[in-house]
């Protein structure tokens, strides 16, 4: 296997001393998106978090390990990481007057040796791409809840144009539910441009509790129960109807999708 990959060996993750994860082996590539899913509670956002490099709060097991693209990840000082991997957390807490432009610039900061000409162009791009032209010049603090997640997507997606500006090699993103306050146009977008980015070698690791977004949009599923991963496939192995009890408690069945017979869908009885 090439190392240019994000891989863990024997992680194990405690918080308080009490185990949420123990001794997981996960691998993600390039130009591919894999789902996190899993009940409330199951640690997604724990786990994803200390992929990205965070370990507030966390620790791991003694003989666990986090290699991306071949390098200790906690060997990266937040500068290096902030150019390999990109990360949308659940919510952006912001109590202070800001435009969304301002947001947007955000992403730039870990790149100032980008001249003005290449930061405005990176601006330009990443607000087309995420459909935020008509917002730009709004007050962030009044927007709704949907439009601000879609300003934080933007911006973290100036930061990944700004990463792939400067580098050839493998990166990544990780998304902790942000279809969660979005409308359902807009999360086949933002689901539909994550397709996009990982075609340009970009691997992308994105928490969701709809798992038939999941099964539609994502290349594997990463299945989180009982401290362990219970499954990491495609979705037509992955959605089987011991799995989806296993993981969330209730009945379902991964069946044909009516109108794209490549793809799966969950019903729920």
């Amino acid at each position: 296997m090439s190392q240019q990959c994000l891989l863990t060996k024997q992680l194990s993750i405690y918080r308080a001393n009490h185990k949420i994860l123990d001794e997981a082996g996960i691998t993600l590539q390039g130009g591919e998106v894999m789902a996190l899913l899993g009940a409330n509670g199951a640690g997604k956002s724990t786990l994803l978090s200390v992929l990205s490099g965070e370990r507030e709060e966390v620790a791991v097991g003694d003989d666990a390990a986090i290699f991306l693209n071949g390098k200790n990840l906690y060997e990266f000082d937040a500068e290096e990481l902030a150019k390999k991997r990109a990360v949308l957390p659940q919510s952006s807490a912001l109590s202070f007057e800001l435009s969304v432009i301002d947001i947007l610039e955000m992403g730039l900061y870990p790149f100032p040796m980008l001249s003005a000409e290449q930061q405005n162009e990176l601006l330009a791009k990443a607000i087309s791409l995420a459909d935020v032209i008509h917002l730009r010049n709004k007050s962030y603090l009044q927007l709704s809840g949907g439009e601000k997640q879609r300003v934080q997507f933007a911006r973290v997606m100036v930061q990944l144009l700004a990463m792939r500006k400067l580098s050839d090699e493998t990166l990544y993103f990780m998304l902790d539910e942000p279809t969660a306050s979005l409308d359902p146009k807009y999360q086949q977008f933002l689901l539909q441009k994550l397709r996009t980015l990982c075609a340009d070698d970009i691997g992308v690791l994105i928490i969701l509790h709809d798992v038939n977004l999941a099964a539609f949009y994502c290349d594997r599923l990463l299945l989180l129960a009982d401290k362990k991963i219970l499954c990491c496939d495609e979705p037509k192995n992955a959605l089987t109807e011991e799995n989806l009890y296993q993981l969330y408690g209730v009945k379902g069945r991964a069946i044909e999708h009516p109108f794209c017979p490549d793809k799966y869908l969950v019903v729920w009885f």
